[in-house]
């Protein structure tokens, strides 16, 4: 898992990604969110920040974000989590 700060429209607070993958991941948080609202994942250094939008929710648990409209440095970000 990755620390990362997460923005949506309810504000801004810490959470953890998990599983990974080029087209979104998994938000490890209690925060509430809609299927279909937009939400930035940001690196806890700031030095990069991912946009996305939630696929589904998993209530007490977090949800499911789809990437969107990734930039070069985006792409790189998600890359070096994964590893690549």
């Amino acid at each position: 898992m990755t620390e990362i700060l997460l923005e949506s429209a309810s504000g801004r607070r810490e959470a953890r990604i998990s599983d990974v993958s080029e087209g979104g991941c998994f938000i490890d948080t209690i925060m509430t969110v809609r299927t279909g609202e937009e939400v930035s994942i940001i690196s806890k250094s700031g030095s990069f920040t991912v946009k996305g939008k939630v696929a589904y929710v998993m209530d007490g648990f977090g949800f499911g974000v789809e990437f969107i409209d990734l930039s070069e440095e985006s792409q790189q970000a998600i890359n070096k989590i994964l590893g690549k």
